[in-house]
């Protein structure tokens, strides 16, 4: 096990994603102490898998060449539990992935505080709005938490983080997948 020695969390390699703005880095940030954080952008650097600046402070990684290769490394299990943060996290090679969601409006004031530009904003928004992540998720076969950050607070999202870890990632899979069109569509605008 791994972590605080309270805790009873198994050894394994978890993906953390979701849209940008849902605060992927904020909960890292909560969880550093329990387990190792690792970076999305830098493990493809180190490995030699991360592209040039596509022009928005964005460089593009070569998931498919990093996953091969980390596929080889991490065929054992990591001596502390490891949190890879990151978008695309959940296309490499993990034991289970947690998916944060937030509202579409949440997500478009939060890049706005970004200072992101207004199409990166959009794109965003709209990536969320079709419930993105999980036209991605679509065929991996872990157990996946999805949790709403635009309702839940750092702590909050942490113990719910910790409690799912230590019950072996059970349940495997949300009861339901938030579904942010039929949630806006059922609201008076």
């Amino acid at each position: 096990m791994s972590g605080d020695p309270g805790l009873d969390i198994p050894l394994l390699r978890l993906a953390l994603t979701g849209t940008p703005g849902t605060g992927k880095t904020r909960l890292s940030e909560e969880l550093k102490e329990v387990v190792e954080i690792l970076s999305m952008p830098i493990i493809a650097e180190a490995k030699g898998f991360l592209g040039q600046d596509d022009g928005d402070g964005s460089k593009e990684i070569d998931v498919e060449g990093l996953s091969t290769i980390l596929a080889e490394e991490w065929s054992s299990p990591p001596e502390k539990t490891q949190l890879i943060d990151g978008h695309l996290s959940h296309l490499l090679p993990v034991d289970a992935v947690i998916v944060l969601r937030a509202h579409p409006l949440v997500i478009d004031a939060r890049l706005h505080l970004r200072d992101y530009d207004e199409q990166k904003i959009l794109d965003n928004v709209e990536w969320e709005m079709i419930g993105g992540p999980w036209l991605e998720l679509e065929g991996i076969d872990v157990p996946i938490l999805e949790l709403d950050s635009g309702v839940l607070g750092p702590g909050d999202l942490t113990t719910e983080v910790l409690k799912w870890l230590s019950r072996d990632c059970v349940p495997d899979r949300p009861a339901e997948i938030m579904d942010w069109l039929d949630d806006m569509a059922s609201q008076d605008w």
